[in-house]
């Protein structure tokens, strides 16, 4: 589930699992969303790594546009733990992906400078520990030079003390190229999406989903170049059409309200069917005890952190579930753990 797929569409997981290590926690954030707001007061004081949606490129020049959010702001000068801030950057902005901004500034030097240096004097004058970059929808031509254009990026912003990270998707569905690693701090996986809002109806996340696609995409790799972004939301599919995102605590209102009964399968997410009139509709949502389970998973592979994909959807036992590792998790084949098939036009 990305930001924007249209522009709509943690954290601290204060979670005593029996795995538990000392990455580092993140948790996502967009200001536009009440919830999110409301979960980022409760829980400000116990993210290390705190990553909102507050920039956007807008020109080909390099020009950035920073989203205020002074509610956010006051939240962080009041903690009594300030996590780091790290914004998503993105080409993503009036409802588009700007592919001639975002192409632009990969491929001219000049504008990579501009781009650069306004990042720079934005971290310093907002207290910024880096950046997470999100340029998508990237022509083939912007994916070619996307690798050098980072680690220039990282080597201009390392100089000034800050970090640069990437994202990428754990199935390599984004188009960009498969490793990143050696090109910026971090490189943030969504180890999500199994089945979307425009597949047929599934999990969002299943264990042996995501250890497989996660041990292919390491391969020998330095794990402690890695984030690993858990889901934490709902996905309400209508019969045959897309599916809405709701939150996981929307998810369980929806079926008590319809006297649901919820189906728990090992390893997999929660999940289950309701009519709405003649029309038949499939929830899943990743709980808290998944997220749990799942963190327990990732402890021994040491990988740099865990994030949470997002802050206002969370199941509430994101922060207090207790689950130990699972005894073992078998990571399916890569073609036995694909993900769903999308739904026909």
């Amino acid at each position: 589930m990305r930001i924007p797929t249209s522009l709509c569409l943690g954290a601290a997981l204060a979670l005593a699992v029996t795995a538990a290590s000392a990455e580092e926690l993140t948790a996502f954030y967009v200001p536009w969303e009440k919830p999110a707001l409301a979960s980022l007061k409760a829980h400000v004081n116990d993210i290390d790594v705190f990553a909102p949606f507050w920039g956007s490129l807008v020109a080909p020049s390099g020009k950035i546009v920073w989203e205020e959010d002074p509610e956010a702001h006051l939240v962080l000068r009041e903690a009594t733990r300030r996590p780091k801030v790290m914004p998503m950057l993105s080409n993503a902005h009036d409802d588009i992906w700007d592919v001639k901004a975002a192409e632009a500034v990969i491929l001219n030097p000049t504008a990579a400078a501009a781009f650069a240096q306004g990042l720079i004097d934005h971290a310093k004058a907002d207290n910024l520990a880096g950046v997470v970059m999100d340029f998508e929808n990237l022509t083939p031509r912007a994916v070619a030079g996307y690798p050098a254009f980072l680690k220039t990026l990282r080597q201009r912003l390392n100089a000034a003390g800050l970090e640069v990270w990437v994202t990428s998707t754990i199935t390599n569905t984004d188009g960009l190229p498969p490793d990143l690693a050696d090109d910026v701090d971090a490189v943030v996986l969504m180890a999500y999406d199994q089945c979307w809002a425009t597949s047929h109806p599934g999990p969002i996340a299943a264990d042996a989903w995501l250890k497989a696609n996660l041990t292919a995409k390491l391969g020998s790799r330095d794990p402690k170049r890695y984030v690993v972004a858990l889901a934490s939301y709902a996905y309400d599919w209508p019969q045959g059409g897309k599916a809405t995102v709701v939150s996981a605590a929307k998810a369980r209102q929806i079926a008590a309200a319809n006297h649901a009964k919820v189906v728990h399968v090992p390893g997999s997410n929660p999940h289950f069917t309701y009519q709405a009139g003649a029309v038949r509709h499939d929830v899943w949502w990743v709980g808290g005890a998944d997220v749990a389970r799942q963190r327990a998973m990732l402890a021994p592979m040491g990988v740099r952190g865990v994030a949470l994909w997002r802050m206002g959807l969370e199941d509430a036992a994101v922060w207090s579930a207790k689950v130990e590792a699972p005894a073992s998790v078998q990571a399916a084949p890569l073609g036995q753990a694909a993900s769903c098939e999308p739904l026909r036009p």
